[in-house]
């Protein structure tokens, strides 16, 4: 009785295949038994790239490897397909790893100055920026015309004199958001500022402004580099 009943389970347990107006269906899901891969080896910059490749320690056949860009801050390193399910081996990938800036969210101006210069590569509009949030009183921030985009705020430019300072918009600065190796892409940012409640100073923020475009520049600056550093004859996928 007990065997009887084991043997029932099993038979239920293996799955049947019919078909219905012409399809195949299965009534279990089924998992393909696939070959053993190796764990991918993580690393966080291009260099490390070039380096595994250029003295491929694995004894790889280099013709056959690919360079994905999945993104601004993802490469990988592809082997072939291979197996009867036609996979690839992930040999190694670099992650760019970056200290955020809080884009679209008004901070207070000790906080932006420190991120404006920790994280964005210091040019003329950043020196700009730093003079006037800076050099901000407090209260002072006053919207000038309808169309959202001019605005004043009351600056000291001496020991004492105060004047109106046009700010600028839009601007562009070139933020680190990609591998430091590779160029950093330019970007598009509305600067604003506002005057907060009575217990709150001024605040300050930038808003990206050109719809993720960066992204596309990062990824060709990172192309670029593949190329330039490890082959020109190097297949990379982007």
């Amino acid at each position: 009785m007990i065997s009887d009943a084991i043997n029932k389970i099993v038979e239920l347990a293996k799955p049947i295949e019919f078909t219905v107006d012409g399809r195949q269906y299965s009534s279990k899901a089924l998992r393909p038994i696939t070959e053993p891969v190796p764990d991918k080896l993580v690393i966080s910059t291009l260099t490390g790239l070039k380096d595994y490749y250029d003295r491929n320690p694995d004894g790889l056949d280099l013709s056959t490897l690919i360079f994905r860009i999945s993104s601004h801050d993802k490469v990988s390193l592809l082997g072939p397909l291979f197996g009867s399910f036609e996979r690839r081996k992930v040999y190694l990938e670099a992650q760019f790893i970056s200290e955020d800036f809080p884009y679209g969210s008004f901070i207070d101006p000790e906080s932006f100055i420190i991120k404006l210069q920790a994280i964005f590569q210091q040019d003329d509009t950043t020196a700009k920026l730093l003079a006037i949030v800076g050099n901000i009183k407090d209260e002072k921030v006053m919207n000038v015309g309808d169309d959202g985009i001019t605005q004043q705020v009351v600056a000291r430019a001496g020991i004492a004199k105060v004047e109106n300072v046009n700010l600028p918009n839009p601007i562009t600065l070139t933020p680190y958001r990609t591998f430091l190796e590779a160029d950093q892409p330019l970007s598009q940012f509305v600067f604003r500022m506002r005057s907060g409640a009575a217990e709150k100073s001024v605040s300050c923020a930038l808003f990206e402004a050109d719809g993720g475009r960066w992204k596309l520049d990062a990824i060709q600056n990172i192309k670029k580099w593949l190329h330039l550093n490890v082959s020109a004859d190097i297949q990379v996928l982007a």
